[in-house]
């Protein structure tokens, strides 16, 4: 309903020729049903632009905290943009008797618009509007906020102030002509009002009171002003109070049209989204989604997918990539790369597209069909808790339990670099052990970002649903020599090795991670790289010799097995050589047995008890090469 509702707006700005048109023409850009709705959507929110938040201001006016300037703001904006609302002339359809076809084709839109053009909400808006000045709610002026007539309290502390006045005009005429001064007017100097200036040779009635004077003129307050100001005092005093207090009671009166007025304020907060949505859509030529039927697998297809933030701020440099994941299929990928390459971005992305197509957006993709979730799982970034004593590893394992417990066969789960805040091998064996429980209990849709290559053999004990998946970049070897002094004399050479990243999510693994690139990048010293360097090439090496001796070790336990005339090794094939090692293993078991029994009851000769220790020891020998061999290869 809501791509409905999104569609037909952005229908209305007009044609598009680059558009993916949907299954319904009624919901491409082929069919421009109506642009006047663009033109009075586009008119309400930019003059919604330039108000205050209504939604904060009606929550503000419901708890008695807003100023009267704040509260005609509000209303204005509410009733503008339902007066423009009103111009599109929607008809409820639910009503009987309304046969005018309407202009606006989503159900969604024509029930947004009827809710924030509502006659009651214009008719109450227009009916609070009247009670109050807009001149005098601009200056904060209290005592004349309200209109004549719509609080007796008011109109009473008016009354009263007019005739403290009206007597105040008295007295000036009468001085006039008391003095005989005809351009007699009160004075107002420093805060002090209703002063009478008269020059220092005028004679003044003795019971007026001077204030102050100056060298040409003596100011005075007659006595019947001073009892006046008084009671002019009085009445502005309670004036005030009464303003205030019809203030606080109209402001509690609005309670009665708080609901009709939230409701009218999210249906345009509502529209507005689908209207932003909208305009999106149209200028980033995104696509309209297709969603999955129930009966359907869980699925998601998405071609030619992009990150809809790095997209705006690459322009056309971003590299766009296909995700493909089925629940009868291939559910979960484990993507690996270096450093930088776009891992994080790629599942970024996906996430996205999927949140963006629940919420009735289009999408930022050539094509997507995608799944209804139940959530979207994340584990990502890296961070602690002080305030809870945490730690972050912590804070990492308690996001993955979460996510263990919480997520659905209809879920999304994004894992990015899920043990790295432990040893290798505890990482290891947390992030494997993760995936498996997620693959073989949950079955969700899984995109599982690690810089551990083991994590990857878990591909065999789910066949045809794990995939594995890199993001490619091309490599150049320049040559690094190390000849500081301070570096052990080291004369070797190290690979100074330049990455360019392709961005680009294709099939397979690889192990390496260039982290002595972003060192570069991030400007380590140059000595420290070069170290880095050299024990990165004496730990490759190390681990090379390590698999050449495992080799060794395959080769001379072949040999054993020879001696002992086992068939199936001979010169069969490697799955052949592990059926034989199979039966051998059950043959040296009892063998060893047998000579751990004959060192117990054996005569204590010399002769006798070496001949029986190297029978023991080679037995043994044997037994670890052949499970070495066995969980090297995985057999």
């Amino acid at each position: 309903m809501r791509l409905d509702a999104v569609s037909e707006i952005a229908d209305s700005m007009g044609p598009c020729t680059s558009w993916n048109v949907g299954e319904d023409d009624n919901d491409g850009c082929a069919s421009i049903i109506n642009p006047e709705l663009h033109h009075v959507l586009s008119s309400v929110f930019t003059t919604l632009g330039r108000s205050p938040d209504i939604q904060r201001g009606i929550t503000r006016i419901f708890h008695k905290t807003a100023t009267a300037a704040e509260f005609i703001q509000i209303m204005q904006a509410i009733l503008f943009a339902a007066k423009q609302l009103q111009q599109l002339q929607v008809e409820d359809k639910s009503i009987a008797g309304n046969t005018q076809e309407n202009i606006v084709h989503s159900a969604l839109l024509r029930r947004m618009i009827l809710a924030a053009s509502s006659p009651t909400v214009v008719a109450h808006a227009v009916k609070l509007l009247s009670f109050l000045s807009k001149d005098a709610a601009d200056q904060g002026d209290l005592q004349s906020l309200f209109s004549d007539g719509q609080f007796a309290e008011v109109d009473s502390a008016r009354t009263c102030v007019r005739l403290v006045n009206t007597k105040l005009d008295s007295l000036i005429s009468l001085y006039r002509k008391l003095l005989g001064v005809r351009n007699l007017e009160f004075l107002s100097v420093s805060g002090v009002t209703h002063l009478i200036e008269l020059p220092t040779d005028r004679k003044a009635p003795p019971d007026w009171i001077i204030v102050n004077s100056t060298k040409k003129t003596i100011r005075y307050h007659p006595r019947e002003v001073l009892e006046s100001l008084d009671k002019l005092l009085l009445a502005q005093e309670e004036l005030s109070i009464a303003c205030r207090s019809c203030w606080s009671k109209f402001l509690e009166g609005f309670g009665n049209y708080y609901a009709e007025f939230l409701t009218a304020v999210q249906a345009l907060a509502a529209l507005d989204c689908l209207h932003s949505l909208a305009i999106l859509s149209r200028n980033k030529n995104y696509v309209r989604p297709v969603f999955s039927d129930e009966d359907e697998p869980v699925q998601m297809h998405i071609q030619s997918g992009r990150h809809p933030v790095l997209e705006s701020m690459l322009q056309d440099n971003f590299v766009p990539n296909d995700t493909y994941l089925s629940a009868n299929g291939e559910y979960c990928q484990i993507i690996t790369g270096p450093n930088m390459g776009g891992k994080s971005c790629y599942i970024r992305q996906v996430a996205l597209i999927a949140l963006m197509g629940q919420v009735g957006s289009f999408v930022p993709a050539n094509s997507a069909k995608l799944q209804v979730l139940d959530g979207i799982h994340t584990r990502m970034g890296a961070s602690d808790s002080i305030q809870q004593g945490k730690s972050t590893f912590l804070e990492e394992m308690s996001e993955t339990s979460n996510i263990l417990h919480n997520s659905t066969s209809c879920s999304l789960v994004i894992i990015d670099e899920l043990g790295r805040g432990t040893s290798t091998h505890d990482g290891v064996a947390i992030a494997y052990a993760a995936l498996h429980h997620l693959l073989e209990h949950k079955r969700c849709m899984i995109l599982f970002v690690t810089h551990y290559p083991k994590v990857l053999d878990i591909k065999y004990r789910f066949p045809g649903s794990v995939g594995a998946y890199h993001v490619s970049y091309l490599t150049s070897q320049n040559p690094l020599e190390i000849t500081d002094f301070e570096l052990d004399h080291d004369t070797e050479h190290a690979d100074h090795t330049d990455v360019t990243f392709l961005y680009k999510l294709v099939r397979g693994m690889t192990d390496k991670s260039f982290g002595l690139n972003v060192a570069r990048l991030a400007q380590l010293p140059s000595k420290c790289i070069a170290r880095a360097a050299t024990m990165s090439m004496k730990l490759e090496e190390l681990i090379s010799a390590r698999a050449a001796n495992k080799l060794v070790q395959l080769q001379n336990l072949r040999r054993g097995h020879e001696s002992f005339n086992c068939p199936n090794l001979g010169g069969g094939s490697l799955v052949e050589a592990a059926e034989g090692i199979g039966k051998l293993r059950d043959s040296c078991c009892e063998l060893f047995q047998m000579l751990n029994a004959a060192l117990i009851h054996a005569d204590a000769t010399p002769k006798t008890f070496q001949s029986l220790k190297r029978a023991g020891s080679l037995a043994a020998e044997i037994l670890e090469g052949h499970s070495s061999f066995l969980q090297r290869d995985g057999i």
